[in-house]
């Protein structure tokens, strides 16, 4: 601490490059190393050096960011792009609910329970590539109802 205090000048960014340099570290796969407290020391000292170079390309040392986010856009979605999103999402939904009872099983396995297409094609008892077409033709026309709501 005493050393990465001498690099930073102050204790809470002390304790973050101490911190960030055991992650480093602990990491390091040699199987011995000859005076490890000065291995750390270099990691320190290269963590800080780095972040210093990186502060000053970047130009953020001393930036207020609170005035500087205050002129920021605010990217969230107005309400009524969230009420048509929700209105799609439950109307895709009810599209896919309607598919055949095979479609409709592949298509919330593969994109709401995040299983694979081999998988899949197992629990249902199918080859992969029929599985695949179903998910395919599944998503067709999911999509051809969201062209047609736009």
């Amino acid at each position: 601490m005493a050393y990465a205090g001498r690099l930073t000048g102050d204790r809470q960014s002390a304790e973050d490059l101490v911190q960030d340099a055991w992650v480093l570290f602990e990491q390091c796969r040699t199987p011995e190393i000859a005076a490890p407290a000065s291995y750390f020391k270099t990691i320190m000292r290269n963590l800080f050096q780095f972040s210093r170079k990186r502060t000053r390309l970047e130009g953020t040392h001393g930036t207020d960011f609170d005035s500087a986010s205050a002129s920021v856009a605010d990217q969230a979605p107005s309400p009524e792009q969230v009420t048509n999103a929700r209105r799609q999402m439950h109307r895709l939904l009810d599209v896919i609910d309607s598919m055949p009872p095979r479609q409709c099983a592949a298509i919330k396995m593969y994109y709401f329970d995040g299983l694979k297409l081999r998988e899949i094609a197992a629990q249902l008892g199918l080859s992969v590539s029929f599985t695949q077409s179903l998910i395919a033709e599944g998503i067709e026309l999911c999509s051809t109802i969201r062209e047609t709501e736009r």
